[in-house]
């Protein structure tokens, strides 16, 4: 299923830039890959080379934060427009800089082949370029938690960061950021791996999580599924 419209509250959107201040959750190359519909090797790539250094480049394995998923997509959205890596990078940080200010209320950024912008900005904090109102309404506004339809040319997927489906989430401070069903603590990871290593069918998952129903069993399963055909 589609993800859901999104309506937060004011405590929930208060959590979200909490975890653009500070790191939370903790995902691998290979799970970082999937969510932020970028490929691990290109994930290890810009850590290596300091393109987009993650919050836990010093563990072994290296790991991806959950604010890390938004700049990921960030760049590769600004490579995709245009950007030469080493500005598309030095925006990131930036914008990064911007983000874990607490004074700071932003998740939008908008941009074009030679303009970035942060929140209501009219000028490009790298370049100083001003940006004339009008002009500005015709950038593309890149909302770092809403879903990726296509990345470069293989048209890689990455979920919306919040609902990644009708009936699941993603939260920095639940199960360490995975996808669960909503209003649970149950991983989807889990129920793809009850379907798919140990070959049980809906119902027999249904009756080791009594909480659930078929619908949501479901929608966590072809969740993960669609992650890993985007990977």
């Amino acid at each position: 299923m589609i993800a859901a419209p999104r309506s937060l509250t004011t405590v929930e959107q208060e959590l979200v830039l909490f975890a653009f201040r500070h790191p939370r959750g903790w995902y691998s190359a290979e799970r970082a890959g999937q969510l932020s519909g970028v490929p691990a090797r290109t994930l290890y790539d810009w850590a290596n080379a300091g393109v987009l250094v993650p919050d836990y480049q010093s563990t072994r394995p290296k790991a991806w934060s959950y604010r890390d998923l938004a700049f990921v997509r960030l760049l590769a959205r600004l490579r995709q427009q245009g950007h030469e890596r080493p500005a598309a990078a030095k925006r990131v940080a930036a914008i990064r800089g911007v983000m874990a200010d607490a004074s700071q209320q932003v998740t939008e950024i908008r941009s074009d082949s030679s303009v970035v912008l942060i929140g209501e900005e009219t000028f490009d904090r790298l370049t100083g370029q001003q940006v004339l109102d009008g002009m500005a309404s015709f950038l593309t506004t890149f909302d770092l938690m809403a879903p990726i339809a296509e990345l470069g040319s293989k048209r890689l997927w990455g979920p919306d960061l919040l609902a990644p489906s009708q009936l699941t989430m993603i939260s920095p401070w639940v199960m360490g950021g995975e996808p669960v069903v909503r209003s649970t603590r149950i991983p989807t990871a889990t129920l793809y791996a009850l379907r798919h290593d140990r070959g049980l069918d809906t119902e027999r998952i249904v009756g080791l999580y009594p909480e659930l129903d078929a619908e949501r069993v479901d929608d966590a399963i072809d969740l993960e599924d669609r992650l890993r055909r985007a990977a």
